[in-house]
Parts: C-alpha cells; structure tokens; sequence
C-alpha cells in the first residue's frame, strides 16, 4: 500500500474513534482506559496470617570439621510449607553466615524479627557455599511449631530434633504406618536387601532383594489393616546399640507386577531408597515408628497431619461442572464450597468461615464420568464431591468470584481448607465455546466486533484508542452466559484504531482486580505490545501488491520431500552490507532481490532446499520494540572476554533474541517491522517477506512456541492469566504453574487453550500462507489436539500445511503421566514429525550437555572416534564407533520401527529391537514421522563442535570435509532434512552454546562468504563460563579458522549434496515399506569397515526414482578406504552426475572408482561418494 492509502486509513481511523467516544463517552485521562497501571486491586483479599515466629538455632555438622565459608540459602514459607518470600538478605551467593562453633559443629541462629511475611509459618533452607550446591542436595522445610532447634549432620538429609550423637538409639524393629487415599495396597509392596540395615533373620520366607518380585505388604511382620485406607506393619532392623554406624534403615515401596502405572518400576513418591534415621524417631521398648502417605516423599517421625487450611492454593482439581477431586483428603465431616463476589473470604483452622456471600453445601461421592476420570488420572486419591442439581445456578454466579473449599467438622469449624483447579469446570460448563469461531476482532459487513473468552469475568469493559493511546474511549460489552464469550458490535469500521480490555475479576491469592489487558487473539499490535490492533486481515491496505496471488511453490509433495532451513530473521541481514542500513534484520530485508542473502537463498532452492523455516517471528517479549541498542563490541583477542562482556552489558536492552517467549501468538513481532508503533506495517512486510520467499522458490516455516508464555499472574506481560486466571497454565498438586519448559508452562489439554492454539496456527496458514509449522517442545502437547490441530488447518488452508516438532518426553507430562504427548514415542501413524536425537548425537559425539575436558573427549563418528584420536582420553573402541555406525543406519533408514538390519554384532534386528538409552532406536511408522538434523539453532553449531572433537593439527581443509560429512549423512537419510542456516559456510558462534541471548556478535552469517566468526572472542560466560579453560586455547588457534575458499568449497558442495537429494525419489522414500523394500544396508555386521557408511537403494520400477540403483558411501576416515560389495559387482555403476559436473565442488569425490569384475569400490578419504544404474 502506497503513502495515500495509509493515510487515508489513519484518518479514517481517527474519524471512527470520534464516532465511538461521541456515542460512548470520551474518557479523561483518569478513566479506566487511560490508566498507567495494567492491574488496580479493587478488593485486596484478606491477609494471610501464618505462625508466630520463633528464635531457631541449627546445628550442623561436617565429619571433616571444615566449615569454611559453609551458610544457609533460606526463604521463608506458609503452613503449606510453600515460598512465599526471601528471607532478608540472602541469595545464593550470599548465604547467611554460621553463628558460631561449639562441640557439634557449626551452628546458626536465626532470629523470630528476621520472619517478616505475615504469613510466614516456616523456612525452607539448604546448607551450602556461596554460589554453590548443597549439602546433601535436597531442600527441606522447618516449620516453626516443630519447635526452635534441630540438627544436621552433613550427606544425611534427616533433620534430627535432637542431638543425634548423645546417645546410641536401642531400636529393633521400625514400625510402618502407611496411608493411601486409594486403599489400592495389593499394587504396591516392598524392596528389601540385606545391607541396607534390615535384620534379615527375622525375614525368613520373604524373598529379598528381587526387584522384579516385591515382598507384599501383607507378609511382613504385625500387619494389619486399620480401615480401607490405613495398613501397619513391622520392619525389623539391627540394633544400632550393638554398632554405632548402624544410622538408618533404608527400603523401596515399589509396584507390584500388577500396578497399572507402571509396574514394579512405579515407585511411591520416592526417585530414591526411603531412608530412615534411627536418631529421628521417637522410641519405645525397642520399637520406632514412622508414617508413610502415598504418593508423598516424605518420612514423618509423629502422626502427620494431612490436612491443610489456605485459600490462596488450589490443591482440589473440578472434575467437570459438578465434580470436585480433593486428593489427601477423607470424608470425614461436612464440606461446603463457599463464595465471595469481592473476594473476602478468611479460613482459619478450628473457626467458621468469615466474609463468605454464601455457601453451597457438596455431598460427598458421585459418578466420574469415563472421559474426565481419564483426562484427569494424576489427581490423586482423595474425596469425590458434588455440587447438587440444584444449585447449579447458584454455581454459575459464585464462578465469577472467590471459591474456597472447605472441610468442617460437626459445629462448623475448619479442618481443611483450599480452592479447586478450574479447568475442568469451565471445560464442561462453557462447551459451548469451543465453537465460536470468531474470538478477537473481525469486521465484516460494516461493522467491527470484538469478542472475549472471560466466563469468570465480573465486568469487561472495551478501550479504544488512537495511534499512541493519547486518546480513548469505552464501552461495556456483553457476557453470554452459555459459551462464557463477552462481545460488543460497533456499527461502522474501526481499522485502524487500538483496543485493550478492562477485565474485572478475582485472582486467587490477590483479591478483586482490574485488569487492562490485550486480547489473547491479536492480531496486530503497536509499539511494545501495549494495546491489540483493530484490523481486517482482508483489507487491500494490509496486503502488498500481488499478495493474493502469492502462493507457495509446489516443490512439497509429500513430507518427505521437506528440506528445511532454520533461519532467524534477524540474522538474516543485520550483517549483510549489501542490503540497505535501514532494513537490516528487517522483514522488509528479504525483499531486497539482488543483496547477498537473498542470492544465497535463491541459489539454495534452485539445489534443492523446499522450505525456510523461520525462528519465532510471533510477537516476543524479549527484545524492545522500540529504541533497542546494538553493543560496541570491540574487536579483541580471539580468547578474550571482552567481547561477550560488552554483548551482557546491554542484554535484555539489545535487538537480539531468538525469541522463544511469547507475548501474543498470532500477531507478528514488531521489531523486524520498519515502524512497530504502526500496527499496519508489520502485517504487510510480514507478508512481503513470505511473497519474496515464494518469488524465490521457497515455501515458509514458522517456529511456533504454544507451551509456555512469556509471563503469568499479573505481571504486566501476563496475556492469558490476567483474562481468566487460573485456567490457561498447567498447575501442579498445589496450584502453582508448572514451569518445566523453562517458563510458564501452558495447558493445551485444556479446551481453550487448545483452541486457542489451533486458530493461531490456521490464522498463519491462511492470512499468511505458511507452509509448515515446528512446534517447540511438542511433548508438552497432547497427541489429540495435535491431530485436531491438523485436521483443521488443512482443512482452513485448503491444502496440506506439514507439522513436526520436538517430541522429547521430560517434565510433569512425561510418559504419559497427563495425557498421550505428542512425542517421539507417542505419535506413530499421526504423520506429525519429531525431531530424532539418535543419529544426531552419534554424528557428532557427546551431548549439549557436555561439558569441561568431555567437550573434547566425546568424538562423534565424523570428527575422529577411535580412528582418529584427538589425545584427550576419550578412548573409544572400535566397537563404539560400529554402535555409532548402527545408530546412523537407524537416521539413515527413517528411524522406522520395523525396518530390519544386520548389527555389528550380528544380529538381524527390527530397529525398535535395537536398545537406545531404554528407548527403541527406531520409533516411527512412517518416514515422514522424523526430522533428521545434524545442527539447528540449539547447542554448537557443527563446525565449533567439529572444533571441539577434532585433532587440533587437523587441516583446514578436512574441517570442511567433515562438515560435509555430517551433512552428507542428514541428505542420504529417510525422512525430513533439517539444516541450520550457516551449516553450508562453515558457521561459528566462537563456540557459544547457547545463543538464545548473546546478541548479534555470536549471532552472525556471512553472505559474502568471507568470515565464519570462529575465534571472535570467548562465549558469553553464563553458559560457557564453566568451559572457558577448555575454550580458549581452541579458539586461539588460527590454524582452525577457515579462510574464504574453505567457505566457498563448503557452500558449494553443500549444495551437491541437496541437488543429489532432490535427483531422485529413492532419497524421500514415501513409506514404511518402500523403505523395507528398496533400502539395504552394506557393509554390515563384525567384520565391517567401520568408517564406511553404504547404503543401496532400489529403483526399479519406481516412480521418480530416476535411476535403476543408487548405492551411496560415507567414508569417514582420513585415510582412503575400499570396499568390495560381491552382491555389487557385474552392474553398470558410475558416478552420480552430480559428482561429473564440471562444476562439481568435491573433486575428490570424482576420484572414486568401482571394479565392475570384483564389486570393489575404493573411496578417498573423508568423503561422500554416490554411484547410480540409469
């Protein structure tokens, strides 16, 4: 859109916002519109009152006596033992000094004044150094009821009430009270071997120390049952009077074979043995007792008492609209479900409730029904209660506002208190809701309507603003009370304007809020994300010329075919002269036809490469808008640290991130646009951008990151939890947000969450023409709504859009624990990609977790595992470097679980038969289930790892050929290829591994192919600090750095290597069993050449196959090698053309010959070699 047409949207824009105050009122400065504050308390709930503090003195001891510079981290907690505070003047690097020695040890006096939270109830402390780990590594928790002393002994985590070494404990048998909410005791039994402090003579006829066979609760010694849900018995131990290291007991309570949840492998509460402390239990007449609660890792040395009185935690979950879970919970008493509009409910243990509005009296039990006893199958055990029928309506009102659940006794008294997680109400309750398909602003026909999830909202009020918010005005909107949606339609079009909600609501743990908030369906947004951006994403103005028209290549037609390349647009040019000043590390960037980038690109997709995948491009937090700053960074020694010094110096203030913490999901990021104040520009240059992709032949990928937000609660940058608090984040057995993926972790199990994120993926697909999707840490996402998600958008785009992502299995979703993830192991038959790890590490050696001298020792298959030594001690055996070959053939064939290969110890095995960690090493149905890479933007980029693993005396040149080793194997393989952008010109981040936020200087691409960046100083010290020493002497070596024609060389044989890929289906093999038909591995078994990879494929009679047979070689070794192939010999093979190109890079590769009369093949070193039958 020209100049005129902006303007002529602006003033029309200005025209319409004078329409909507006329009609609705202008509001002064002072309204609720034109407020500073994003979030105005209007009902503070009442404070919280926690125990009287009390004077604590610790004791610790050290059997070495040296206590140094040995202090406490402390924090203070409420009776739930929870953080609430810090204490004063502690951090981790600064712990709170020991007061004084005396006969025991060190010992500290914590003062009753220093407690300054009113709702203290305790302190949770670790013992450590300044800025270092703990003694014993665990946190523990002292409450100041428990009394105001206790000791410490170092490696022990018991925390004693008194003096462990005055006297010898007398104790014989330990008595094991045991409580389960589930009663379900015939799951579950116990580990037991001799050395762990048991008297086995008195365990005759128990089978012991059988992992496999636990001993049942019910055999041991004095069980009995005490009711459905209590069980006694007696473990007999040696008495520590008779030696005085005896300490502790220790033992498992483990699955027994018929625990539904994971058999004997499914452990109580416990990652580690029970361990009982001999000197912490109270005893008498030889007998100590302790308790024991399911599914809680703890060991109680008096009667525990469960119960627990807050209403600021959440530690009851809604099951549906009238079900209600409170796990630890029996069903003595009475419960009610109190509620207060303005949030002034007070519980106290052992009184009535206070400044409740009403109560709904629950009855206890009722019918869960199947689908929400599956959906919620980690609530523990507990109560079931009801909301009766008839006081449904009375539930519908009390949402709105504060809802404490409360058990009392007969007289009314509290025994226990807490709120319940939402989800589950609001999921059943506002169904509905799920099929409003219009949630946001949309104009249409004249009008302009905007349209709010909130169902627990009191009052939503809209703001409109101006360009800059200089002026507003408001309306209040209308609340469905069946889908839970608040709407207001304006005649007339408001394109052009700004909006926010004033969202009036209660907030557990913080009373009755205003809340000025930008809607969770943005689409646009102004200068720093201030307020959302009233758009029609059909209007002409929003498109350049020639966007309806834009389409993507068909260059896809099959998953197979992707080839991805990873690129943040940032890097894309802010370092590219040749583009101009003022669209560096712009999207407009990618319009500038003839700069460096642009050539690169375009050359890339005439080779072979399908898709550009582009790193978060939704709008971040992380980076100003406006007024951001690039570092003076001088150009010092290659080893030194004055560059990354002056790079964290303006972190957090600079242009740079990669932007992995999402603000708004589906409005673009307005610092890659010329001017982020209009909330217009960056929607067209967005799709500027994806029309010059197109134009060059190169389909659109987007890095999307629907697992986590950038903030929650009622922080300013809290999107979905200052709308409708609670329900968006997942939410552990206590209420508070899980964080797992490094930040607030989202729900998109929960149904608006989820939708939530499938209209924002079909809003990219259709208004901007994306083509493929990478979901950041996927398997934190259900299976189902990926597959929902799928079907909706092919079916919204009209065409197919490919999805994959990171599929690894790790936090409070792990292993099914919530739902069936999308992850590696859970998506067979879905056609949604994961990215494989297998062959990834064995190519390169190590992990991204590697650190110190095992940085070097850790050689991958391509950069010298036992064949060339770099002298650091990593010592592999030939055996290691033919189970790294085996687990390159498993990336090679596709990862797919029932492909059959011969391994190098001569066994013929499916790949879901070959053990990987105690995961099959194939583990897709389909190839197009897998994304093999070698680099992305996580981790050392290959040539620094290359960097780290290699011979330090190794060539410049060989630095190149390995490369393209790495690269060569990611081509050959079946599945998705994935590339990082600078994997084709030797790329270095001066060997940073993580460079998420290390600014532009490690950041940096060369288009002119001149620098790759390696020895540009040390990498930023918080992840790279620890192995500078490892570094430095690395980095200084200039004989590393490559100089401009090992760039050139490694660019153009890159390429080959796509084009060798593109030349033929037989590379992109469709399925499972085309795979098992046309691939078969050579060079197999003990007695292989293990630095040869060889792999034939099948072409006849295949569609785009383009030849009869392929047989590639990866030669690895820096020595030439040769192999002869009986079942090869008699054929007409020659070199793939490719490689007789008269401007084929690697010439070394021409130099590969085959004996037609013996099937010999010979190899030259360090090479990628493919032969073909026309």
């Amino acid at each position: 859109m020209g100049a005129d047409g902006a303007e002529a949207e602006f003033g029309s824009a200005q025209v319409a916002l004078d329409a909507f105050a006329k009609h609705h009122g202008d509001e002064a400065a002072s309204g609720i519109c034109a407020a500073t504050d994003l979030s105005t308390v209007l009902d503070p709930v009442p404070p919280s009152t926690g125990t009287a503090p009390v004077n604590v003195r610790i004791h610790y001891r050290r059997d070495d006596a040296q206590y140094g510079d040995w202090g406490l981290h402390l924090w203070q907690v409420n009776d739930a033992g929870q953080y609430i505070a810090d204490y004063p003047g502690v951090n981790w690097n600064a712990p709170f000094a020991r007061s004084g020695i005396d006969s025991y040890g060190a010992y500290f006096d914590l003062p009753a004044s220093a407690f300054d939270n009113p709702a203290a109830a305790g302190f949770g402390f670790i013992v450590h150094p300044p800025g270092q780990g703990g003694d014993p590594g665990v946190d523990r928790v002292w409450k100041f009821a428990d009394g105001g002393e206790f000791w410490l002994r170092s490696g022990d985590s018991t925390v004693y009430r008194s003096n462990p070494l005055t006297t010898t404990p007398d104790v014989h048998t330990l008595r094991v009270h045991y409580k389960r909410f589930d009663g379900a005791f015939d799951q579950w039994g116990l580990h037991l071997w001799p050395t762990s402090g048991i008297d086995p003579a008195r365990l005759q006829g128990l089978t012991l120390d059988q992992w496999g066979n636990p001993v049942p609760l019910s055999a041991m010694p004095g069980y009995v049952a005490q009711g459905a849900n209590d069980i006694v018995f007696d473990l007999p131990v040696l008495n520590p009077t008779g030696d005085s290291n005896r300490r502790a007991v220790e033992f498992i309570v483990h699955g027994m074979p018929s625990n539904p949840n994971g058999g004997v492998n499914n452990k109580d509460g416990w990652n580690d043995n029970i361990r009982v402390a001999f000197g912490a239990m109270t005893i008498a007449n030889g007998v100590g007792h302790i308790w024991l609660i399911g599914g809680d890792a703890r060991v109680f040395y008096s009667t525990p008492d469960t119960r627990r009185v807050s209403s600021t935690d959440a530690r009851a979950v809604w099951l549906t609209r009238d079900r209600i879970r409170w796990p630890q919970v029996d069903g003595a008493g009475r419960f009610k479900l109190y509620h207060s509009a303005s949030g002034q409910i007070r519980v106290r243990r052992g009184a009535a409730v206070e400044g409740a509005d009403g109560a709904i009296a629950l009855e206890i039990g009722g019918d869960v029904p199947a689908d929400a006893a599956e959906r919620f199958q980690y609530v523990g055990a507990g109560v079931t209660l009801s909301v009766p029928a008839a006081a449904a309506a009375q539930l519908d009102e009390a949402l709105r506002g504060q809802l404490v659940l409360v058990q009392e006794d007969g007289d009314g008294n509290t025994l226990g208190a807490t709120t319940a997680q939402i989800a589950g109400l609001l999921d059943d309750r506002f169904a509905a809701a799920q099929n409003v398909d219009d949630l946001g602003v949309s104009i249409r026909h004249g009008r302009t309507a905007f349209k709010l999830w909130a169902p627990t909202a009191q009052k939503v009020t809209l703001c409109v603003y101006g360009r800059g918010g200089f002026r507003s005005a408001q309306r209040d909107m209308q609340f469905d009370a069946t889908t839970g949606v608040w709407s207001l339609r304006q005649h007339g079009r408001l394109d052009g304007l700004y909006y926010r909600y004033a969202v009036e609501t209660f907030v557990r743990g913080v009373g009755r809020v205003r809340n000025l908030v930008t809607d969770p369906y943005s689409i646009g947004l102004d200068a720093n994300s201030q307020r959302s951006y009233i758009a029609d994403l059909d209007a002409p103005w929003l498109m350049p010329h020639g966007w309806r028209h834009s389409n993507p290549p068909r260059n896809v037609r099959a998953q197979e075919d992707l080839s991805v390349y990873e690129l943040h647009v940032r890097d894309f040019s802010a370092n590219d002269a040749s583009v101009s000043p003022r669209n560096r590390g712009k999207y407009l960037a990618f319009g500038e036809w003839n700069s460096n980038g642009m050539r690169h690109l375009r050359a890339l997709a005439d080779a072979g490469v399908t898709d550009v995948h582009l790193l978060p491009v939704f709008d971040i937090a992380s980076v100003p808008e406006t007024d951001c700053t690039t570092p003076a960074v001088p150009n010092a020694g290659p080893d030194w640290a004055d560059q990354q010094a002056a790079v964290a110096a303006t972190r957090g203030e600079d242009c740079f991130n990669w932007g992995y913490d999402p603000w708004h999901y589906t409005a673009p990021e307005g610092s890659y646009a010329s001017d982020a104040s209009d909330g217009a520009a960056r929607i067209r240059e967005f799709r500027a951008m994806v029309m010059s992709l197109h134009r060059a032949g190169l389909r659109v990928g987007m890095d999307v990151v629907y697992n986590h937000t950038t903030a929650s609660g009622q922080n300013d940058r809290s999107v979905l939890d200052r709308v409708v608090p609670g329900y968006y984040h997942r939410l552990n057995d206590a209420g508070d947000i899980e964080r797992s993926t490094c930040c607030d972790n989202t729900a998109t199990e929960n149904a608006m969450m989820g939708k939530l994120m499938i209209d924002s993926v079909k809003t990219w697909a259709t208004q901007y023409k994306i083509s493929s999707f990478r979901f950041d840490l996927m398997g934190h996402q259900p299976r189902a709504t990926m597959e929902r998600l799928q079907s909706e958008v092919n079916a919204a785009a009209g065409r197919r859009v490919e999805l994959f992502g990171e599929g690894w299995n790790f936090g409070e979703v792990a292993n099914g624990a919530r739902f069936v993830q999308a992850s590696q192991l859970s998506l067979n038959g879905s056609g949604i990609g994961t990215f494989s790890d297998r062959a990834r590490d064995h190519v390169r050696g190590g992990s991204g977790f590697d650190s110190d001298i095992w940085l070097r020792r850790n050689q991958g298959y391509i950069n010298g595992m036992h064949y060339d030594d770099n002298g650091t001690g990593g010592n592999k055996s030939r055996n290691d470097l033919m189970w790294s070959a085996d687990v390159i053939k498993v990336g090679l064939a596709g990862s797919v679980r029932d492909f059959t290969m011969t391994t190098h110890w001569n066994a013929t095995l499916r790949l879901d038969q070959i053990d990987y960690g105690g995961q099959p090493a194939g583990y897709v149905s389909d190839p197009q289930e897998v994304v093999n890479y070698v680099e992305n933007h996580d981790n050392w980029t290959l040539f620094d790892n290359n960097a780290l693993k290699l011979p330090e005396n190794t060539s410049r040149e060989d630095r190149a050929r390995v490369q393209m080793l790495g690269a060569a194997i990611n081509a050959f393989s079946q599945g998705v290829a994935y590339w990082h952008a600078g994997v084709d010109t030797l790329r270095s981040k001066s060997l940073d591994r993580n460079s998420y936020d290390s600014g532009d200087w490690f950041n940096r691409l060369d288009w002119s192919y001149a620098e790759n960046y390696f020895g540009t100083g040390l990498p930023p010290e918080g992840d790279n600090g620890g192995n500078w020493s490892t570094m430095a002497p690395l980095l200084r070596n200039a004989d590393i750095k490559p100089t401009a024609t090992d760039i050139r060389w490694t660019r153009d044989a890159f390429r080959d290597l796509l084009k060798i890929r593109a030349s033929s289906r037989l590379f992109r093999l469709r399925t499972a069993d085309e795979i098992k038909q046309r691939l078969t591995f050579r060079n197999t078994g003990s007695d292989q050449v293990a630095t040869v990879l060889a792999g034939h494929l099948d072409g006849n009679g295949y569609a785009g196959a383009g030849f009869k047979e392929v047989l590639y070689f990866v030669n690895v070794d820096k020595t030439a090698q040769t192999l002869t192939v009986p079942a090869e010999a008699g054929k007409a093979y020659r070199l793939h053309p490719v490689h007789l190109a008269h401007d084929a890079a690697d010439r070394r590769a021409a130099a590969a010959t085959y004996d037609a009369a013996t099937g010999r093949f010979a190899l030259p070193p360090r090479t990628a070699v493919v032969f073909v039958v026309r």
